[in-house]
């Protein structure tokens, strides 16, 4: 159902003037000082085709609407747009660079600095959704899920595929006629945008936002709607993720109220990841693939407790990515490409690439059996904000060029000091 959610709902809005299908709920102009990083916040409500019988993360999807025998409604989706303050003060638009939250958060955490930050200095309009279906909204239904009434999944994995389309209906509105608005002019002028071309459409996803944003670019390609990808800390399936992540010990506490043991855990999540399947990377990169991914960087850290190395490495193999001279390590079925040359305007690097940061007291500390890793989250948090890892996915945004971040250092840290 998702690729056929997705074809129905991009024909659908190819047709429309988004103006009229967009509705601006605010806009708050933020003081430019010299260390300021964000211009001006907009919170937008868009019109989106629905699939679902009714607007509830309790709903399933309406499988007549998706076969064509009943007519699609119209759903609303919220958005959150910051413009920083270099593009407020003339800077060219380089990219709309949209953002995938963690786990059960929402859109908010685009605020987060080393994000802002990075807008800042390169020109990206910073745009974000909910990942509906596993955002911080969607807790209820997930705990209701976990304690008692696991046939609820189904709507956790509907919403899911709504919440796919509602970010291509931002994709496609970023594109057609978001920059019309007037909420999007500074200065009564419309932001400059280069010369050369139409500024960059962009996704980049952390944590949850590059487990869902796998699966999102997968089926993303054939649209055009994203030009390219950067998914930090990713991996597939969650099946093998859940079970030896830090984050994923309370929720097994909860389903331990239910199941005699861990093995019963393992059976259900084994049923579980089939629905998973229908929104991840796990299952439109099976083979064969039919579809086009636009091309990808993945990074990962070596030592991270809450999204294991194994499981990124295990998306990387499925979308046949690449590892770069001087990587940490070599992996079993990812080969090593050259990255993009100085003078080449051919190569660009891999189309897919994985790029690894080994923090060798977090990785040496790992447990050897089937518990749960000791200590923090540090891993996690400190690849997205490692400065070599930054420049590499601002080149990425900005040229599509593949840089090597390992060339001086072998991307060995002593710990994630960050």
């Amino acid at each position: 159902p998702m690729r056929l959610a997705r074809d129905i709902a991009v024909e659908h809005v190819k047709k429309w003037d988004w103006t009229e299908h967009v509705d601006v709920e605010s806009a708050f102009d933020h003081d430019c000082c010299d260390d300021c990083l964000v211009g001006r916040t907009i919170h937008l409500s868009l019109d989106v085709p629905s699939f679902l019988f009714r607007e509830s993360r309790y709903s399933f999807l309406d499988r007549h609407k998706i076969y064509g025998k009943r007519p699609l409604t119209l759903g609303k989706a919220k958005a959150m747009i910051q413009i920083p303050c270099s593009i407020k003060a003339g800077k060219e638009l380089k990219a709309f660079l949209e953002y995938g939250h963690g786990l059960f958060y929402n859109r908010r955490e685009m605020t987060d600095n080393f994000l802002q930050r990075m807008a800042n200095d390169n020109g990206y309009i910073i745009m974000a959704m909910d990942w509906r279906g596993m955002s911080s909204f969607d807790l209820p239904i997930i705990i209701k899920t976990l304690i008692g009434a696991p046939d609820l999944f189904q709507a956790v994995r509907d919403n899911l595929i709504q919440g796919y389309v509602n970010k291509l209906c931002l994709q496609h509105f970023s594109r057609n006629g978001m920059l019309e608005l007037d909420e999007f002019r500074t200065g009564g002028k419309r932001i400059s945008v280069s010369n050369d071309g139409p500024p960059a459409s962009v996704f980049y996803g952390i944590s949850q936002g590059g487990i869902l944003g796998a699966g999102y670019l997968s089926i993303s390609g054939v649209t055009g709607l994203i030009d390219r990808g950067v998914l930090g800390v990713p991996g597939t399936p969650f099946a093998l993720i859940l079970t030896r992540s830090l984050d994923f010990i309370g929720y097994d506490q909860l389903l331990l109220l239910n199941f005699y043991n861990n093995r019963h855990v393992r059976i259900l999540l084994s049923l579980v990841q089939m629905a998973w399947d229908s929104a991840e990377a796990s299952g439109h990169q099976g083979r064969p693939v039919s579809e086009p991914t636009p091309p990808l960087l993945l990074q990962a850290g070596l030592g991270d407790p809450v999204v294991p190395t194994i499981a990124a490495e295990a998306l990387a193999r499925a979308l046949n990515a690449s590892i770069l001279p001087n990587n940490p390590r070599n992996i079993f079925g990812v080969p090593v490409e050259d990255v993009a040359t100085n003078n080449s305007t051919t190569w660009f690097g891999p189309h897919v690439t994985l790029s690894e940061l080994l923090y060798e007291k977090e990785y040496n500390s790992l447990p050897m059996d089937d518990k749960f890793a000791q200590g923090d989250a540090a891993v996690h948090w400190c690849v997205r904000v490692d400065p070599a890892f930054i420049r590499q996915v601002e080149e990425f945004i900005n040229t599509g060029r593949v840089t090597n971040p390992c060339l001086e250092d072998q991307c060995r840290r002593a710990s994630a000091d960050c």
